[in-house]
């Protein structure tokens, strides 16, 4: 215990710092879920009914708000400081294992996320300084090596903040995750239902045929529509469950195992780090 402590001591204000990132990506997340509520105090969304030539209506949403920007920026600054946090804590172990600060080859450090085993491999040289027990426990945790690469939190990361850095702020997005309806069947024919997924100003929500004779009103139509935020170009893909649908659900949820994986993986290949200097200082 006395010999990991000093082995630790090796980084004490790097590992302050990281978990310093840490809750600064915490309070960003807080922050995302105000601005959004904030947002949809407003009122931002209604619904309009437009007749078809066809004789049906179609329930359009329409937009009178746009998503403010601060919201994405907020998502981007999150990102941003999960991404660091990662490749702090690299750092930190090079310098555990190394007992040298700068650590050899400090320059070409970067916490590795690889979507296939051929990225991997040829970024290999980067880690050549690191003991072979840390670089074969990043590459255990390698998108590539996932059951489901695409639900994998640092390919998550890797795709958000990858966009973020070097094109623009994600776009944001309603995202319909259902619609309940209650009709009265002799007056209201539903003939189309708006299925999950991003929707934007003027997508159609239902479709329905009105009775001749007669003519919408609270007593033989009410619709209730859920909503959330994504980002806009969010794609559903299989998942534990065997069945289609967006990676841990919600945006909320997503970014909640984001921060999840990043201090998890933290704290396990720090406990490599030292267990592997350890090792290598005993007599």
């Amino acid at each position: 215990m006395e010999k990991q402590r000093a082995l630790l001591a090796r980084v004490d204000e790097d590992l302050r710092l990281l978990g310093a990132r840490l809750d600064r990506a915490v309070t960003h997340f807080e922050n995302f879920g105000d601005l959004w509520s904030d947002y949809l105090n407003q009122k931002p969304h209604r619904t309009e009914l437009v007749p078809e030539a066809d004789g049906s209506t179609c329930v359009q949403l329409r937009r009178d708000v746009v998503i403010p920007a601060e919201i994405s920026v907020v998502l981007g600054e999150f990102l941003y400081e999960m991404r660091a946090a990662l490749d702090n804590c690299l750092y930190a172990v090079a310098v555990i294992t190394s007992g040298q600060n700068p650590p050899p080859r400090a320059e070409r450090l970067e916490w590795p996320i690889r979507e296939t085993s051929r990225q991997w491999t040829s970024q290999a040289g980067r880690y050549e300084a690191l003991p072979t027990e840390v670089v074969d426990a990043l590459e255990t945790i390698q998108p590539y090596r996932a059951e489901f690469p695409s639900w994998n939190s640092l390919a998550i990361l890797h795709d958000l903040a990858r966009f973020d850095r070097h094109r623009t702020p994600k776009g944001l997005a309603l995202y319909l995750v259902r619609v309940r309806m209650r009709v009265d069947p002799a007056v209201i024919e539903v003939l189309d239902v708006g299925t999950e997924g991003v929707i934007h100003d003027g997508d159609t929500l239902v479709r329905i045929k009105v009775a001749s004779g007669h003519a919408i009103s609270p007593e033989n139509f009410d619709l209730d529509v859920e909503f959330d935020v994504d980002v806009e170009d969010v794609q559903a893909s299989p998942g534990p469950t065997g069945r289609p649908g967006r990676p841990w659900g919600s945006l909320a949820t997503r970014l909640r195992s984001v921060h999840k994986a990043v201090a998890d993986y933290c704290d396990g290949i720090l406990a490599v780090a030292v267990d592997c200097a350890g090792s290598s200082s005993e007599p």
